[in-house]
C-alpha cells in the first residue's frame, strides 16, 4: 500500500504520543513496538529512572539516557506527521468547488473539498480510487449559530460575543465603541491563553507526579531499610548468642580438664593410702598373736621396724600438705565487662544516617546560571535519601533557587542547582531538618563578562582586518587571528604581549591547537590548511587545489584524522594529519542530512562529528562512519535555536558551545539548551576558545564590533 493510500485509513490518534497527547516530535520506538516522543521518554527516565510503556505496561529497567539517545527516530511516523501538518496548515477556509467548509483533501488532485462535493468526486470513475485524507474538523472556522452557513468573523471583547456580518449585535457593538476584533484573532488569543493554562496544568501535574513518585520511592526505600535493620539486629542477636555459647562450651571444657587432671592425682593418692593401710592391717593380727610371748622379741622388732617405716611417712608434719598440694579447686568468676557493655550499649544502636558534604565542595565558585553539583556522603551507606537542600541569595533579597537531590549509590548523593544572580549564595543542606556536616556550602557567583579586549588594544591590526578566531596556545596565552599574516598575543591578564608573524605568505583565519604542540590553521590566501610548529614555522600543507574556502578544523588525536569544514564546497574534508592524505568527505550540498556553507566542526568523545551548518541554520551530528545521525540544534531566532552558526566546540564536560548571529549559547551533549553565555553585546561572533575549565571561561572573536570578549560560563 502506498504512503498516500494509507492516509485513507489514518486515525488522528495514530499520530499522537500517548504520554503528552500531542502529535509526535522525534518519535522513537520501544521494543514493544509502541512509539513516543523523544522528550517524553527522556522525562520518564528523569522522573522515575526507568521507562514503563503507557500502552502495554512493558517495563524497561535497563534503558539509560545514553541508550535512549542511540534509538533510531521512527522516520515513517515523522514523515506522516509532516505530511499531515502540511495538509492541515495549507487548508483554505472554503471548499475548492463551493463555499462550504472543506472536510477532505485529495492527494492526487491536491484539492480540498466539502462533504457534498466529495460525493461527486467519488462518482467519477477516474477519480473514485483517489486517496482522501479526512481533515481535522476541530480546526475549521466556526459557523454562526444564528445565520447558519455564515462564518463567524467578529468577536466583541467587551460583550464576549461572536458574530457574522449579518449579526445586528455586532453593529451595535461598533456603534457603542466596543472592543471588536476579528474572530480569528480572538480564537488565536484564546488558544494561546488556553495553551498556556494547559501547559501550566501539565507542568503542575508533572511536578506533583514527580514529587509523589519521589515520596513513594522514599517510603519504599525506608521500608527496605527497616527490613535490613531488623535483619541486622536479629543477626547481631544470633551472633552474640553463638559467641556466648562458644565461650560457655570453652569454659566447661576447661573445667572438665581441671577435674580430669585432679582426679588422676586423687586416684594415685588413694591407691597409695590403700597400700599403706593394707600393710598396717596385716601387722595388727600378727602382733596380737605374739602377745605374752617374750621369746618373739626378734619378730616383734621386725614388725616394729615396718610400723615405724609407715609411721615416718604418715605421721610426719607435711604428710597432709604433700597429699593435697597438687589438687586444684576450680572457681568461676563472671565477666563484669559483659554486664557493663550490655547495660550501656546493648547489642547495637538505632540512629539516623550521618551525612557529610565533600571537603572540596564546601566552597564553590561558579558563573551566573551555571549548573553545579555538591557531593554528600552517608557514613552508613543508606540508600534512603533524607536530604533537602536550599539555595539562598544572602547578598540581596534572600531569594531561593531550586535544587535536586539524586542518589549515586554506595551512600553518595549529588545535589545540583543554579544561581540566577551574581553575588554570594549559600546552600543549606539538612537531613530530617537537621544541618549536615559541612553545611552551609558557600557559593561565589561571578558575572558572565570578565573582560573585553577592545579596538584600542587591537590597534596593531590592519585597519581593514577584523578579528576572526581565538586560540589558547601551549603557554596559556591567547592568540588572535584576523585573516592576515600576523597574530596578536595576549597573556592571562589579557594584556598585549606582542605580535607574532607567520614566516610564510598566508592569511590566517581559523586555528586549532594540537596535542603535540603543533598548530593547524586555514589560509584564505592560498586556500589551504597549514600545519606549523609551536613557533608558527610551516611544516606542510593540506588540500592544495581542493579547498574553495577552508574554515575551522579539528583533529582526532586517537585516529590522527583532521576534519576541515569547507563552506564553498559544502562539505567537511578528512585528512590523515601525519601524511596529508585525503581520507574522504562528509556531506554534499543540500538540506536533508546535507550541508550548506559549513563553517566549523567538532568531535565528541565517541568520535561523532558535529558540524556548524551555517547555510541551513542548524547544528547537525554525524557518526564516526560519516553517517548522518540527527539535528542537534535547529533553526530559529529564539534562545535554544540558531541563525547562521559559525563556530562549534565541546568543553571538558561534553557541553556544546555554539556561536551564531548576536549570541553564544551552551547546550548539553544531546543538544538540549542550557543557557546563553553572552551578555547581549555580541555582534556576529565567529571563532572562540575555551581558555579555562576552573572557572569555565571562553574567549570570543566578536567580528562585528572587532573586539574579543571573555566570558565565564
Amino acid at each position: 500500500m502506498s504512503g498516500q493510500k494509507a492516509f485513507q485509513f489514518l486515525d488522528k490518534k495514530d499520530l499522537e504520543c500517548a504520554i503528552c497527547l500531542e502529535r509526535f516530535t522525534e518519535p522513537k520506538t520501544l521494543e514493544c513496538l509502541h512509539s513516543f516522543c523523544f522528550h517524553c521518554l527522556k522525562s520518564l527516565i528523569k522522573t522515575s529512572g526507568k521507562i514503563k510503556c503507557p500502552k502495554c505496561c512493558t517495563q524497561y529497567d535497563d534503558i539509560s539516557q545514553q541508550d535512549l539517545n542511540n534509538f533510531t527516530i521512527n522516520e515513517m511516523l515523522s514523515d506522516q506527521v509532516k505530511k499531515v501538518e502540511k495538509i492541515e496548515s495549507g487548508k483554505p477556509a472554503e471548499c475548492s468547488s463551493c463555499d462550504n467548509q472543506p472536510e477532505y483533501y485529495c492527494h492526487e488532485c491536491q484539492i480540498y473539498q466539502c462533504g457534498q462535493c466529495i460525493q461527486q468526486h467519488k462518482i467519477i470513475s477516474l477519480l473514485k480510487d483517489h486517496s482522501l485524507y479526512t481533515l481535522d474538523k476541530n480546526n475549521l472556522p466556526n459557523k454562526c449559530k444564528i445565520h447558519g452557513a455564515c462564518m463567524l468573523e467578529f468577536f466583541c471583547k467587551t460583550c464576549s460575543k461572536s458574530g457574522c456580518k449579518k449579526c445586528e449585535h455586532v453593529l451595535r457593538c461598533y456603534q457603542n465603541s466596543h472592543n471588536v476584533i476579528p474572530f480569528k484573532t480572538a480564537v488565536d488569543e484564546f488558544n494561546q491563553n488556553a495553551t498556556k493554562v494547559k501547559k501550566c496544568a501539565e507542568e503542575i501535574k508533572e511536578k506533583l507526579k514527580g514529587t509523589r513518585d519521589t515520596i513513594t520511592r522514599e517510603r519504599s526505600d525506608m521500608e527496605a531499610e527497616l527490613k535490613l535493620c531488623r535483619k541486622a539486629i536479629e543477626s547481631q542477636e544470633k551472633s552474640i548468642i553463638k559467641k556466648v555459647q562458644e565461650k560457655t562450651r570453652a569454659l566447661i571444657t576447661d573445667l572438665e580438664k581441671i577435674y580430669k587432671e585432679n582426679m588422676e592425682v586423687v586416684d594415685e593418692r588413694v591407691k597409695r593410702m590403700d597400700s599403706k593401710l593394707m600393710k598396717v592391717n596385716e601387722m595388727s593380727p600378727l602382733i596380737n598373736t605374739m602377745m605374752n610371748k617374750p621369746e618373739e622379741r626378734e619378730t616383734l622388732r621386725s614388725h616394729e621396724a615396718n610400723v615405724n617405716a609407715v609411721k615416718d611417712d604418715v605421721l610426719e608434719p607435711n604428710f597432709d600438705e604433700s597429699i593435697f598440694k597438687r589438687i586444684v579447686t576450680p572457681n568461676f568468676t563472671p565477666s563484669k565487662n559483659l554486664d557493663n557493655m550490655i547495660n550501656l550499649e546493648g547489642i547495637g544502636k538505632i540512629g539516623e544516617c550521618l551525612y557529610e558534604v565533600a571537603g572540596g565542595d564546601r566552597r564553590i565558585t561558579v558563573t551566573k546560571g551555571q549548573l553545579f553539583e555538591v557531593k554528600v556522603s552517608s557514613a552508613e551507606g543508606s540508600k534512603t535519601s533524607l536530604l533537602a537542600a536550599t539555595l539562598i541569595d544572602i547578598d540581596k533579597s534572600g531569594e531561593e533557587s531550586a535544587t535536586e537531590v539524586k542518589h549515586l549509590g554506595s551512600g553518595v548523593y549529588k545535589i545540583t542547582g543554579r544561581c540566577p544572580k551574581e553575588g554570594d549564595w549559600t546552600m543549606k543542606i539538612t537531613a530530617r531538618g537537621k544541618p549536615v556536616k559541612g553545611s552551609p556550602v558557600n557559593i561565589k557567583v561571578n558575572a558572565q563578562l570578565v573582560h573585553t579586549i577592545d579596538k584600542k588594544q587591537l590597534k596593531v591590526l590592519n585597519k581593514e582586518k577584523k578579528v576572526k578566531d581565538v586560540l589558547l596556545d601551549k603557554d596559556g596565552c591567547i592568540l588572535i587571528s584576523s585573516c592576515s599574516q600576523d597574530l596578536l598575543r595576549f597573556n592571562t591578564a589579557y594584556s598585549f604581549v606582542g605580535r607574532v608573524s607567520v614566516n610564510h605568505r598566508v592569511n590566517v583565519a581559523f586555528m586549532h591547537q594540537m596535542a603535540d604542540g603543533h598548530i593547524v590553521h586555514s589560509d584564505t590566501y592560498g586556500k589551504t590548511v597549514v600545519m606549523c610548529d609551536a613557533k608558527l614555522k610551516k611544516i606542510h600543507t593540506f588540500g592544495k587545489g581542493l579547498f574553495k574556502n577552508p574554515c575551522a578544523m579539528t583533529v582526532n588525536k586517537e585516529t590522527r584524522t583532521m576534519y576541515v569544514a569547507d563552506s564553498e564546497n559544502h562539505c567537511v574534508f578528512k585528512f590523515n594529519v601525519d601524511n596529508g592524505k585525503l581520507l574522504g568527505e562528509i556531506g554534499t550540498y543540500g538540506s536533508e542530512g546535507q550541508m550548506n556553507r559549513p563553517y566549523s566542526v567538532a568531535l565528541t568523545k565517541e568520535g561523532n562529528v558535529i558540524v556548524a551548518d551555517c547555510g541551513n541554520d542548524r547544528i547537525q551530528m554525524f557518526d564516526a562512519n560519516d553517517k548522518f545521525m540527527r539535528i542537534l540544534v535547529d533553526s530559529g531566532k529564539e534562545d535554544g535555536h540558531v541563525v547562521r552558526p559559525h563556530y562549534v566546540a565541546i568543553d571538558s564536560e561534553e557541553n556544546i558551545l555554539v556561536s551564531s548571529i548576536h549570541k553564544l549559547q551552551l547546550f548539553d551533549k544531546n543538544g538540549v539548551f542550557i543557557k546563553r553565555i553572552d551578555d547581549g553585546g555580541l555582534d556576529n561572533p565567529l571563532g572562540f576558545a575555551i581558555i579555562s575549565n576552573q572557572p569555565r571561561r571562553v574567549a570570543v572573536a566578536n567580528w562585528g564590533t572587532n573586539n574579543v570578549k571573555i566570558y565565564n560560563y
